[in-house]
């Protein structure tokens, strides 16, 4: 035993040592961890300044109301907390090692629990401030401060909403108008967080606590006096009640009200006042009950269940009036549910136009003048999708393997359409584990020429230094610029940047030592004495959604679509600032929230500078002009104007709402017989278009629509959006009579016509691997007309060609009219549209006669080099360099895939022009190439051209 003790003696402390080491170590964690955040918050403060702060002090406002609501007890005559009462028994349970019978019986009984009135009150006041961060609801505290500021939210028109389930509305949508829509603020911003905050606080202050009191036993039931159960049974009743009262008027707030509601309301009414009142009268004849009576109980079970039965069997009988008399009964309610479902969407703003079209017929001597006179929009036909824009712009990133592609969008400039490809950083696959921290942080600091574009007509890529002068991005989306941060010494003289730029925005914040230790550890050990300037929330989303974040940044999981536009110095991004609002307690909303497009934001991608315009006339864009006067402009700048466009997805679900809250009638929205639905596989198409009423091709945006369920897929219409400002968001739909002999044939019927038309089947054989692209409905002087471009590879990282343009006539007789030119133009395949439907045999439309001989292709590919001053040379067969590289390949058959093949052809001789150029044959292939001298070791850098 002697030798054990000293044994033991130095394990307790070494034990001791342990534990404080590892507390210690935990605690500077903990400290790094908060320190880390603090500093963030305080660069952030700093940064952007009152930008950052203001989103916290509305959710901040809006909380400390709303905890306070929930959260702070009144009842200063008990002073009872759950959480004070249970702390001590706990305690008491530990110290005593589990043993409940070591407990004082005061302990248990909640009942006798006080709280001194001081610690009463400061714990209300501790529960309110931490309850400010859980019940911190920025939508609400923006509305109460602009009340604050004189904003009237109508809340004293909320007591009408009380008559709306008791009475039955008109077939008028001016009732929803005048009952609801004026109440639509309140519903929206206000009632929802106070009804969730009221609910909390019965839930926790009153069922909780009354429910915990009514299972803690007394002090004298715990020494052995035996429980009484009457006012147990009491309570549960009364908390039973309350909670269906208080279910009940929230069903005066409901997302829909139909002719039952007040029956269901009625029916909660009666049994919550039934229990609460056995609840009032058990409690005064039961309080010292220890066992319930049978009798007793068993008639408030039956009352209760005989309640139920009634409420739940007049419903039904309603249900069953409502199976014959749909119309007079849910009618009413239906007319009121487009009408409020109308404006949430604005979809009253929407101009309906009824639309004529005919099969007109252009005589042969007047064709070529037709087609002349819409030259204006057949130049401006979108022949390019985003697919093969994407193939034909991949070669331009050249040999960067920190460039990926991000995005693509339609733009335009003047009366050109592009596609716009914006480019984000990615750390090169090979870059060693110990060099990540350097590129991520100094090395990769921005995107250099970062926008490419292409001709969205012809297909040409073009210098995109023409439109914008600032290419560099510093602020853009995803990739790197997402996921870290880059910085600077604010002192340098040599630059680490990629291309050793050295960057003169005014983006970032400089942060001086010991901040930027903290910061950054490595800072410390590599630039300790120097300030160091940072670059953070690079990605435009992440950085919006910091400083704003009361709008929508994602739809259906994907990020909102913005663009790059430019005043000719500056590069921004345009950003639609969407705001989306929870309507479920807005009557006859369905569940459809309320959207607006607030306005734009402007973000540069050099400096990170956000604009913001303000254009809705919405009482949310009143608020946050209220709410950011100093930090808003409500003018749209004259160089942006014409830059603008309507956000894809507001007007997808708008005009997704449309499809069904069209329909005004309510037999007719019952019947569901001319609800609309989006085309398989049809987009928005944002396009240069010419519409009936439009004096001139004006951008827009174009919709086709179908009858939905129906088998005939023929169209219904189309809206159109336009985008030019001040115009912007006006929304148009042209509507075909539902009884209409000619027919307007949708695109996936415009499809199969041309998939079965036996020139094209021709050409699908001549091109092997076709690709059909974007079917775009236009309406070309009284024609409409599906222009259909072909493609000569599928795409996907394959060059890609247009080896034809279809124009197929929409208007549907009985027969179908295509034409098509092998030359990719729209003018060409409309001219030959009109010439079928004239009965006229079109030679351009000759497939054979477009196919070249394969001596006329050969000779076509000699007159390039011949073209550019080369001598071609015709050796018997093939040369027997050193070393022999395949520059290229590609298939030249018909003329529509000349321009690929001369473009890989001019890539040849821009690089490995050498001489004389060498021409020989393999099997049905040509191919071309230059022999060069590299020390001693003979190249051969060729391309092979297949003539099948």
């Amino acid at each position: 035993m002697a030798s054990d003790e000293p044994a033991e003696f130095e394990t307790r402390p070494r034990g001791r040592r342990i534990r404080i080491v590892v507390l210690i170590l935990f605690a500077l964690l903990i400290a790094s961890i908060v320190g880390s955040q603090l500093i963030q918050f305080g660069l952030n403060i700093i940064e952007f300044e009152n930008l950052f702060i203001r989103p916290f002090y509305f959710e901040l406002y809006g909380g400390l109301i709303l905890a306070t609501l929930a959260l702070f007890r009144l009842d200063f005559k008990n002073r009872r907390s759950l959480l004070w009462w249970v702390i001590p028994f706990i305690t008491r349970l530990f110290r005593e090692r589990g043993f409940v019978e070591s407990v004082p019986p005061e302990y248990l009984d909640f009942k006798s629990f006080k709280m001194p009135i001081g610690k009463f009150l400061a714990w209300q006041v501790t529960k309110v401030l931490i309850g400010a961060i859980l019940f911190g609801n920025l939508l609400f505290g923006i509305a109460v401060f602009s009340m604050s500021q004189g904003w009237d939210p109508e809340l004293g028109k909320i007591w009408g909403l009380f008559a709306l389930p008791f009475a039955t509305p008109p077939f008028d949508p001016a009732y929803a108008q005048t009952n609801v829509v004026p109440l639509m603020p309140a519903l929206t911003l206000l009632v929802t967080p106070i009804l969730g905050a009221i609910g909390t606080r019965l839930f926790l202050l009153v069922g909780l606590t009354q429910f915990v009191r009514m299972l803690t036993p007394s002090s004298t039931e715990v020494v052995g006096e035996p429980a009484r159960l009457g006012w147990r049974i009491a309570v549960l009743e009364a908390l039973l009640g309350l909670g269906l009262l208080w279910t009940m008027f929230n069903s005066f707030f409901p997302s829909d009200i139909s002719y039952n509601t007040k029956i269901g309301i009625l029916g909660l009414g009666v049994v919550g006042s039934s229990l609460l009142f056995f609840g009032f009268l058990d409690s005064r004849r039961w309080k010292q009950l220890r066992r319930p009576l049978r009798k007793q109980a068993l008639i408030r079970i039956l009352a209760v269940v005989i309640i139920a039965l009634v409420t739940a069997s007049a419903a039904g009988i309603q249900d069953s009036i409502a199976d014959a008399r749909k119309v007079e009964w849910r009618g009413p309610y239906v007319t009121q549910q487009v009408s409020v479902s109308r404006h949430l969407a604005e979809l009253d703003d929407v101009r309906e136009i009824p639309y004529e079209f005919s099969l007109v017929g252009v005589p042969v001597s007047q064709i070529d003048g037709y087609v002349s006179d819409n030259g204006k929009l057949l130049g401006q036909i979108r022949l390019w999708d985003s697919s093969a824009a994407f193939s034909k712009l991949t070669p331009e990133i050249g040999l960067r393997p920190f460039i990926d592609f991000q995005d693509s969008d339609i733009i335009r400039f003047n009366e050109t359409m592009f596609w716009s490809a914006s480019m984000s950083l990615k750390l090169p696959g090979n870059v060693l584990a110990e060099d990540i921290w350097y590129n991520e942080h100094l090395h990769y600091s921005h995107v250099p020429d970062g926008f490419l574009l292409l001709n969205a007509h012809g297909g040409n890529v073009t210098e995109t230094s023409q439109f914008f002068s600032q290419r560099s991005i510093y602020y853009g989306e995803g990739g790197m610029l997402q996921q870290t941060w880059t910085a600077y010494p604010s002192q340098r003289t040599q630059s680490d940047e990629l291309g050793a730029v050295f960057y003169e925005g005014e983006g970032g914040i400089d942060v001086a030592p010991p901040i930027s230790w903290f910061f950054d550890s490595t800072f410390f050990f590599s630039y300790r004495d120097e300030n160091i300037h940072v670059l953070r929330f690079r990605d435009v989303f992440d950085r919006m959604q910091l400083l704003f974040p009361y709008f929508e940044y994602e739809v259906d999981g994907e990020k909102l679509d913005m663009f790059p536009v430019t005043d000719g110095q500056r590069t921004m991004w345009l950003m639609p600032l969407i705001v989306s609002l929870d309507a479920d307690n807005v009557p006859w909303s369905v569940g459809n929230p309320f959207r607006r497009l607030v306005g734009y934001a402007l973000i540069d991608v050099f400096t990170g500078e956000i604009q913001l315009i303000i254009l809705g006339d919405d009482y949310f864009s009143e608020l946050f002009k209220k709410a950011y006067s100093n930090y808003v402009s409500t003018d749209v700048p004259p160089w942006l104007a014409n830059q603008m466009r309507y956000p894809e997805e507001l007007y997808e679900w708008r005009v997704s709402m449309y499809n069904f809250f069209h329909v005004t009638d309510p037999q007719t929205f019952i019947a569901g017989r001319e609800f609309y639905e989006f085309p398989a596989e049809l987009d928005s198409y944002y396009i240069f278009a010419k519409p009936p009423g439009f004096e001139q091709p004006e951008f827009v945006g174009l919709l086709s629509l179908e009858f939905a369920f129906a088998e005939a897929k023929n169209l219904a219409g189309y809206m159109v959006v336009r985008n030019d400002y001040p115009n912007l968001g006006e929304m148009i739909f042209y509507e075909v009579d539902i009884d209409s002999q000619t027919k307007l044939l949708g695109p996936s019927a415009v499809r199969e016509a041309l998939e079965k038309n036996s020139e094209f089947r021709q050409l699908r054989t001549l091109l092997q691997t076709p690709r059909i692209g974007d079917t775009i409905l236009y309406r070309v002087g009284e024609h409409d007309v599906y222009f259909i471009p072909v493609y000569t590879a599928p795409g996907g990282g394959v060059v890609t060609e247009i080896g034809a343009v279809a124009a197929v006539g929409a208007t549907f007789t009985g027969n179908y009219y295509i034409g098509l030119s092998l030359a990719s133009s729209a003018e060409e395949a409309f001219r030959n549209y009109l010439a079928q439907i004239q009965g006229i045999a079109v030679v351009d439309g000759d497939f054979e006669a477009e196919k070249l001989t394969r001596d006329e292709r050969i000779q076509k590919l000699v007159q390039i080099f011949e073209g550019k001053g080369l001598q071609v040379a015709r050796p018997e067969g093939r040369p027997s360099p050193h070393i022999s590289f395949l520059e290229g390949q590609i298939e030249y058959d018909i003329e529509g895939q000349f321009n690929a093949t001369r473009e890989i052809v001019d890539d040849l001789v821009r690089d490995f022009q050498v001489g004389t150029v060498i021409m020989w044959f393999e099997d049905e292939r040509v191919n071309f190439g230059f022999l060069r001298d590299v020390n001693g070791v003979v190249e051969l850098h060729y391309v092979t051209i297949s003539l099948n």
